[in-house]
């Protein structure tokens, strides 16, 4: 009798513990830090103007920033994530000063036998943050022309005919896809 109703709490025990599962946040790779990086590109950077940029004008430039906050100088956003960080400050309504400090890639490999090839751009549709790695991308477009590395992530440029493929990924054994962009030749 005792084993009884010892069964049935463990019996309870575990459809509480299957619900509470069930219904909890999975843990998603994506929402990772690693995930959200964003590289900031410089000639974006070189069109800011002290005295005449507005915060309107540098969302539309830099989108949304990671932190917004009010220092003694002005209004302070702040874009960067484990990597490229910009901070801009502004005074009233125009830029007062900003702060840029690239992540440092260092060249690793390089591979120019396939830049004559034109990039499917059919496979670009395919590529997904997080799900890809830079096996899929090989296989879809052979090795890049340029591959650099930092301390958290690799960069691979994809040097085609019909355009330039840049793709950042994790810097560990997957190297799974963080960001990329894909700019076709004019």
């Amino acid at each position: 009798m005792n084993f009884e109703l010892m069964l049935k709490q463990w019996g309870c025990f575990a459809v509480v513990f299957l619900v509470l599962t069930g219904c909890s946040k999975r843990y998603n790779p994506s929402n990772t830090p690693f995930a959200i990086y964003h590289p900031i590109a410089e000639e974006d950077v070189r069109k800011l103007e002290k005295g005449v940029t507005t915060p309107d004008e540098t969302v539309k430039l830099f989108g949304t920033p990671a932190k917004k906050n009010i220092s003694d100088k002005g209004e302070r956003y702040v874009y960067g994530y484990l990597g490229d960080t910009l901070t801009v400050t502004f005074e009233g309504d125009a830029l007062g000063s900003f702060l840029y400090r690239p992540a440092i890639f260092e060249p690793v490999e390089g591979n120019t036998e396939f830049n004559g090839k034109k990039i499917n751009t059919g496979k670009l549709k395919k590529i997904q943050i997080y799900n890809t790695t830079r096996y899929d991308l090989e296989r879809w477009f052979k090795k890049a022309s340029k591959k650099e590395q930092n301390k958290e992530r690799y960069r691979y440029t994809f040097i085609r005919r019909n355009g330039t493929l840049v793709v950042y990924t994790l810097a560990n054994y997957e190297e799974r896809v963080l960001s990329y962009t894909f700019s076709p030749t004019q």
